[in-house]
């Protein structure tokens, strides 16, 4: 008896390291799905019912005490396709992944990341920037398909400062793998930069944002945009702003600057939540093109069943101008016809944990 007394004593000596290394993992994900009826009245499938897995993921993540003030963390996310659609199931795309070292300094990160530019309309953002209802199949977005700023960078480099009066500012920098030609051949080099600067206090939430993509339409040439985003919070309701510019190249002497607006709003009552947004994505204003903006309103209504479990219905309608080409970017069957109008109705349940 005494011998397995001191051998269990020695085993637990020699494995409480290991739990203890891994005491601060933290295990956490989102069952994010809607049934849904869909229509577009340009298209040869006018219509659609189906289940939609959204931005359901698995994630786990952790941070280590270095001492001297430093800190070394993780985190790997996936999405995670809980319809089974195409047999995807987990790994179905990485989402926020990477590694990093926390100090007085800030935060820097390698990994595959939101960018800066992305994350500043996050505080205005009612669907997780995913399912046809959400604002950015307009916002964010260039001529529809020409240009999308609503990105998560892989081959990514980011620094987060600390509250610097208030505000923090956040870089990102992607480099282009694929390398770049020398002076004489004049190669492309499409390594993207992008940043903001937050001040979030109290009730006041302020964004600006900028981006830019060398390479990214003309060569020898930068595609950009600018975000200017604000939320104020009145007791159980907030009311925000996004204006946003995106240039685009179409020559090495041309260009057009699109502006897009969105104004959202949210209403909390108990466990009920009613939120509202209407988003316009201006006409581009490119040589040769008229009537190419497009408008989308969407309705939510949320009940809270618990801390982790939320029931919702949505409602969006997009319209098109004549020339618009603008679609739902959530796995929709529909294309982005020209001149559409497309709507969308559903109800699904959210469980995080």
């Amino acid at each position: 008896m005494q011998k397995k007394i001191i051998a269990m004593a020695i085993a637990a000596a020699i494995s409480a390291p290991a739990f203890a290394d891994n005491a601060n993992v933290t295990v956490y994900g989102k069952a994010f799905m809607d049934i849904e009826s869909v229509s577009n009245d340009k298209s040869t499938l006018s219509s659609a019912t189906r289940v939609q897995t959204n931005a359901s993921r698995f994630g786990v993540k952790g941070k280590e005490d270095l001492g001297e003030g430093l800190s070394g963390w993780y985190q790997y996310e996936v999405q995670i396709d809980t319809d089974g659609n195409a047999g995807n199931g987990a790994g179905n795309g990485t989402r926020n992944s990477g590694v990093g070292l926390d100090g007085d300094f800030g935060t820097v990160m390698l990994g595959n990341w939101d960018t800066p530019f992305k994350v500043a309309h996050n505080k205005m953002e009612l669907f997780d920037n995913t399912t046809v209802f959400s604002a950015i199949n307009l916002m964010g977005r260039a001529k529809g398909t020409v240009a999308n700023y609503n990105t998560r960078r892989s081959n990514d480099v980011q620094y987060w400062s600390p509250s610097l009066g208030g505000v923090k500012v956040n870089v990102s920098f992607s480099p282009d793998e694929g390398g770049s030609g020398t002076p004489t051949t004049q190669g492309s080099n499409k390594s993207q930069t992008s940043l903001s600067a937050v001040y979030d206090v109290d009730a006041l939430y302020v964004a600006a944002a900028y981006e830019t993509r060398p390479d990214a339409s003309v060569a020898t040439t930068a595609d950009s945009a600018t975000r200017l985003v604000g939320r104020y919070d009145l007791g159980n309701i907030w009311v925000g702003l996004t204006f946003e510019g995106i240039k685009v190249n179409t020559s090495a002497s041309a260009s057009y600057t699109q502006n897009n607006t969105e104004v959202a709003a949210e209403y909390k009552a108990g466990a009920n939540k009613f939120a509202v947004s209407y988003a316009i994505a201006g006409a581009s204003g490119a040589a040769g093109t008229t009537s190419d903006g497009a408008t989308q309103v969407s309705l939510r209504y949320g009940m809270n069943l618990s801390k982790r479990t939320e029931l919702f219905a949505a409602y969006t309608a997009l319209k098109n101008d004549t020339n618009g080409a603008y679609g739902f970017s959530a796995g929709t069957p529909f294309g982005t016809n020209a001149g559409s109008s497309q709507t969308a109705f559903g109800t699904g349940l959210i469980v995080s944990f």
